[in-house]
């Protein structure tokens, strides 16, 4: 059943796959420019994608805080993302390729996050059982 909280939980899930997305891009910014690929970061640049994914992650978690017990507690999965992405928020284009750190601790987060998702999502099923 639809409701305003599954809103709220498609808003942030889909928030956090536009973050993901945009940061992912930032390191490989001047290897696609050159190779003629498009990204968010080739057309907007690293510094600005850097920031955009960050305020992504923030809107994802503000997104869950309103949602049922325990959905709020998913807003605290998106502060790693925050911490992770944050040393990066001014990086220019041509030092891009070192947001690589950034996002090989991305790739870790991402099986931390899933896991902790996944154990909410059952705490929320026992409780509306």
């Amino acid at each position: 059943m639809w409701t305003w909280q599954l809103g709220a939980i498609i808003v942030a899930f889909a928030l956090w796959g536009v973050a993901s997305h945009a940061f992912g891009a930032v390191q490989d910014v001047v290897a696609d420019r050159e190779a003629g690929i498009a990204s968010i970061a080739t057309a907007r640049g690293a510094r600005w994608t850097a920031r955009f994914a960050l305020a992504c992650y923030a809107l994802a978690g503000l997104a869950m805080l309103p949602t049922a017990w325990p959905g709020p507690l998913a807003a605290l999965v998106a502060l790693p993302y925050l911490v992770t992405v944050w040393p990066f928020r001014s990086i220019p284009d041509e030092r891009a390729a070192e947001a690589t750190r950034g996002w090989r601790r991305f790739l870790w987060l991402n099986q931390l996050a899933g896991f902790l998702v996944t154990l909410l999502l059952i705490w929320y099923a026992i409780l509306t059982a």
